[in-house]
């Protein structure tokens, strides 16, 4: 059996010693923290949906649905004044 080395932080199972990602639900396991930055290698405004994806390891194009989503279920203005909020406190890569 190969060694336990940590827990994972979104399934709670255990982890083999050595993996970057847990082999149950792909989460990145190892590695240093990655700090929040906006992305521009697939920005499409700001950077801001393509940093928050890296960050929390989803998919880009879902980040911006919800983000998207989120905008308009509040009334829009209140999702576009986060957004630049959020592009302005960011800072890019």
């Amino acid at each position: 059996m190969a060694a336990v080395a940590q827990r994972c932080q979104r399934c709670l199972r255990d982890v083999p010693a050595g993996a970057r990602f847990c082999p149950v639900c792909g989460a990145r396991v190892a590695g240093e923290p990655r700090p929040l930055r906006r992305r521009r290698e697939n920005e499409k405004l700001a950077g801001v949906c393509s940093g928050l994806a890296e960050y929390f390891d989803l998919d880009v194009t879902l980040v911006r649905v919800v983000v998207a989503v989120a905008a308009f279920v509040t009334g829009i203005i209140p999702g576009v004044i986060l957004y630049v909020v959020l592009a302005l406190l960011i800072p890019a890569s």
